[in-house]
């Protein structure tokens, strides 16, 4: 037999037998002389000759050479019993190296399998069976399970929807912030929606007044006129003017010995159709709770200036008047702004001013709950995202802006209501908006500007806060633990061109994500009939596709690892896919360094398991380096899962593409740790992570279709030129990818709509509608008069007080013609040439005044365009009555009445129709003809209806007119366009 083909006998080692024991033992045994008699041998060889009398001689001879045959022989036995234990020793030692799945060998990528099959041929046991106690085997076997169990457990840790505030009860103690107080604030505030123009605007103003005043604050009500141009856009658009009359609700809290004014504030005013629950009544009832709060401990130090601004939906007009105007802005030192784009997550700190440093040190000192990453600053640098924190950060104000973004499918919609508020949220929010008045009141405001600093929250640890000079700082101790990998990796036989090729391969994958996530995203959105109609996110509920996303970049990133294992060792593996993201958190601390943080850590813990891996390659994967990957790989997922969701949250769905692709980058600095996930075979956690990912998504197609909750867009829209025969039911014909949404379209406008273009006439440019024929509502035409006519020099000057007799939110003006406006309520407008559309949106103190500009010999014409959002008061309850899964879609400006009125030199004058034209109270029904007229006053509300007690009657003033042709009647030959 063979050397290694030895029966298995206990060892000498096993019987304690020594070297030098097997020594002694050979020099003390007697010799016992052959192993056969001489007459045996003569048996089997024959006689042999006699030898005469040198026979004996000869004999003795033969026995003394025998025996140091035998002694020789007995040598060579114990040398090769030495031998065989050795290699059995070798053998179990290649055994083990071959289970083991992240060892790395001095061996070609392909040695590995031949170890296993050399451990087989040697008796050291299977690959798939650890040598050792049955324990270390069986421990070994389940580490895969265990380890996707953990980086489950580890991503719920990491995810911002872990770990909310919890609610406190109206019964809290007084000095506390209490949700469930500001809750009946909000469910007051959010009661209808309340846009500026809107009845319900003037109401909500009351209210507040009301709740300062019992806080025992005075407040006061800023008026006046604000204005953004908006030059024509390059594909031929016109130039166009957001008005608004804004009404900003302001008070003041003195300080016991003033250093400065601490400025909060929210907006109250609503986006059209939305109840306004989390944007931003959340924010408004946050800051009365604290302010009453406040109320219960000793005066503060610095003074607080409470604002609710006006119109901020309409391009931040109020807290723009606020700074432009109000006199309390000069004595402004720290704003502190309360926002919401969505319904629920945590209260998020995204945005301060440049040199943060004073004021994100306060934050680290007063709040209780942090979440707040420098990163959101770099993103406002780039790609600024308008609140009302920009007005006072343009004006050189420091301060700090909070936001919530999660159930981002509500913003801006009619559900956007008290119940689809997170009362979790709406603590957070009160708590850092009560503890930062505390200690921002109570500090020295002379000095509030400070070197920026990097700043992130973590679970447990709090917020992490440090110069940003220590950026490059980690940048080069990066590169450092790079070269020190790289080296260890060559010290176990890692070549540089299989590092290459895993770099390339990391490139590869991270392509391959980015265009199956993109596609993926595409074939949904055809699955989802809301795609294109929420203004927070792309689908109702996105979190199950997000999950799947996620499953499938760990499925490419260990799919690739078991499939590149005959070519590229784990360690080459892990060098390669290091590059990518060293590089670029490299290039992030020099181009973005307050973000950079976000790559820097989690890229330090990777390198710092690639190391250890490559230490450990020649002694296999066991426990203690299994506990090192799992610990290294906390900071990959804490600092860069809530990366993942805040962007997906603030983005949508829609950069599915980069949300795999950060993912996977994140997955490839854990690779040491997803080595493991080969244990008890490599396919299983392919397997395992492809049923996940169908089966998330699977989740998701699940609630595709509309319900109560997640209502289908669907889009009705009146319209009405004054003069005209006939009327317009529109509706959109993407709605037809809900066959309910287009059904009820149907149905309301008893017709089959037909698609024939835009409403741009009636200011919805680039809007697709399709439209039916509808009865002539006879609603009260706008109130126009021409006050002055005058001619200075080649020009003709006129100028014109306009009103809503419907109580219009909104009021337009299309220009055309020569004719151009000059003048907007006494703001002076600076783009003549290129302003051709005015909206105005409020309640003027008596009328919108606008000071309009021809050429002397030329023709004077405007159109008048008024918006009303509250149809059902013309068109009766049941005109936009829908099934609860079906919702207006804001985006197609639904559930509105429109009216367009002619006026002008050379406008015929003409009888309002009468034949086949009923009156505002016969067409008060529904377009079915099925509805309740609404009361006789729907059709001609008073001219008060919106404003607020004291500017009733103000339009009055205006009455008497140089001109007695103010009162023009339709134009029904030409209707001038914005295009």
């Amino acid at each position: 037999m063979s050397d290694f083909d030895l029966p298995d006998l206990p060892s000498d080692e096993e019987l304690g037998i020594t070297d030098d024991d097997r020594e002694k033992y050979g020099d003390e045994l007697p010799d016992d002389g052959p192993e056969m008699s001489a007459d045996e041998m003569e048996t089997l060889l024959g006689a042999s000759s006699p030898a005469g009398g040198a026979a004996e001689p000869d004999a003795k001879a033969h026995r003394k050479a025998k025996r140091a045959a035998q002694k020789e022989a007995k040598k060579k036995a114990r040398a090769a019993r030495k031998q065989a234990k050795q290699a059995e020793r070798r053998a179990k030692e290649e055994a083990k190296a071959a289970r083991s799945k992240v060892a790395n060998t001095t061996e070609s990528p392909g040695a590995e399998g031949q170890a296993e099959s050399d451990a087989k041929e040697k008796g050291s046991g299977s690959a798939g069976t650890p040598g050792g106690p049955p324990a270390l085997a069986a421990m070994a076997a389940w580490r895969g399970p265990v380890t996707l169990l953990l980086l489950l457990g580890l991503s719920i840790f990491a995810s911002t929807r872990t770990g909310q505030v919890s609610p406190e009860p109206s019964n809290a103690d007084p000095s506390q912030f209490s949700s469930a107080r500001a809750m009946g604030l909000v469910e007051d505030i959010a009661r209808e929606a309340h846009p500026p123009g809107s009845p319900e605007h003037a109401r909500v103003r009351e209210l507040l007044l009301e709740r300062l005043r019992q806080l025992g604050l005075e407040p006061e009500v800023q008026t006046t006129t604000s204005m953004l141009e908006f030059p024509a856009s390059a594909g031929g658009g016109d130039g166009v003017a957001q008005v608004a009359t804004v009404r900003n609700i302001v008070a003041r809290i003195p300080g016991s010995n003033p250093t400065g004014a601490v400025l909060i504030t929210a907006h109250y005013d609503s986006r059209g159709i939305a109840p306004g629950a989390g944007d931003d009544a959340s924010g408004v009832a946050a800051i009365v709770e604290a302010l009453r709060a406040l109320q219960t401990g000793p005066a503060l130090r610095n003074d607080i200036i409470v604002l609710f601004s006006d119109a901020e939906e309409l391009g931040l007009l109020g807290a723009r008047a606020f700074v432009d105007e109000h006199p309390w802005m000069a004595e402004v030192d720290l704003v502190l702004s309360f926002e919401m784009r969505g319904g629920g997550g945590p209260s998020i700190m995204f945005e301060t001013n440049e040199r943060n440093g004073w004021v994100v040190r306060g934050l680290e000192s007063f709040d209780p709950h942090p979440f707040a990453n420098s990163m959101s600053y770099e993103v406002y640098e780039r790609l600024p995202r308008d609140t009302d924190f920009t007005p006072f950060k343009e004006a050189g104000v420091q301060g700090l802006n909070f936001a919530a973004i999660d159930n981002a499918h509500v913003y801006h919609q009619v559900y956007d209501a008290p119940e689809n508020l997170s009362e979790s949220t709406l603590q957070h929010h009160g708590v850092r908006a009560l503890e930062g008045l505390r200690y921002f009141a109570n500090t020295d405001l002379t000095s509030v500007n400070d070197a920026n600093v990097v700043f992130f929250s973590v679970p447990v640890l709090g917020l992490v806060v440090y110069d940003q000079i220590w950026v490059v700082a980690i940048s080069l101790l990066n590169l450092l633990l790079f070269a020190v990998l790289f080296a260890a990796a060559r010290r176990t036989g890692g070549r540089t061109s299989r590092v290459a090729a895993s770099a390339v391969l990391s490139l590869g994958l991270l392509a391959t994500g980015y265009f199956i996530a993109n596609g993926a995203f595409a074939w949904l959105a055809g699955q989802h009939p809301e795609y294109g109609a929420l203004q927070g996110s792309a689908f109702h509920s996105e979190g199950w596709y997000v999950i799947g996303l996620v499953f499938l970049s760990m499925l490419l990133v260990v799919a690739a690892s078991v499939l590149t294992r005959r070519w590229i060792a784990p360690v080459e593996l892990q060098v390669g896919a290091m590059i990518l993201p060293l590089l670029a958190s490299v290039a992030a601390g020099f181009a973005a360094p307050l973000a950079a943080m976000n790559l820097q850590w989690p890229v330090a813990a990777g390198l710092l398991a690639a190391v250890v891996m490559a230490v450990l390659a020649s002694r296999g994967s066991g426990t203690v380096g299994w506990i090192v990957y799992v610990l290294l790989a906390v900071p990959v997922f804490v600092m860069l899962l809530p990366v993942v969701e805040l962007l997906w949250l603030a983005m949508s769905l829609e950069v599915a593409g980069i949300l795999v692709a950060l993912s996977t980058l994140g997955l490839f600095l854990s690779l040491p740790l997803l080595h493991s996930l080969e244990a008890p075979n490599r396919w299983w956690a392919p397997a395992a992570l492809g049923l996940a990912a169908a089966a998330s998504f699977g989740m998701g197609l699940l609630g595709s279709g509309p319900t109560a909750d997640h209502p289908a867009p669907s889009t009705l829209v009146y319209a009405y030129e004054h003069g005209a025969a006939a009327a317009l039911w529109a509706t959109a014909p993407r709605d037809a990818a809900s066959p309910e949404a287009w059904e009820w379209a149907v149905e309301r406008s008893n017709g089959e709509p037909e698609v024939n273009g835009t409403l741009e006439a009636y200011g919805l440019p680039g809007i697709e509608f399709a439209t039916t024929p509808a009865r002539v509502l006879l609603a009260e035409p706008p109130f126009v008069q021409v006050v002055t006519d005058t001619v200075l020099g080649d020009a003709r000057r006129v100028v014109v007080h306009l009103r809503s007799r419907i109580g219009a939110e909104s009021i337009g003006v299309d220009l055309g013609g020569d004719t151009r406006v000059v003048n907007i309520n006494g703001q002076p407008v600076s783009n003549v040439e290129g302003l051709r559309w005015i909206a105005h949106w409020g309640v003027p103190d008596s009328a919108l005044v606008v000071e309009l500009t021809t050429p002397q010999d030329g023709a004077f014409a405007f159109h008048v365009v008024e918006h009303l959002l509250r149809p059902e008061e013309l068109l009766g309850r049941d005109a936009f009555r829908r099934p609860p899964e079906l919702a207006p879609n804001i985006n197609r400006a639904s559930d509105r009445a429109m009216f367009r009125y002619a006026f002008g030199d050379g406008v015929e004058v003409e009888e309002r129709p009468a034949d086949g034209a009923a009156s505002a109270a016969d067409t008060a029904a529904s377009p079915s003809d099925t509805a309740a007229s609404p009361p006789d006053t729907a059709a001609t509300p008073p001219d008060t209806a919106a404003a607020p007690p004291d500017t009733g009657s103000a339009v009055q003033d205006s009455a008497a007119t140089p001109r007695d042709t103010v009162a023009a009647p339709p134009d029904t030959t030409t209707a001038p366009s914005r295009g």
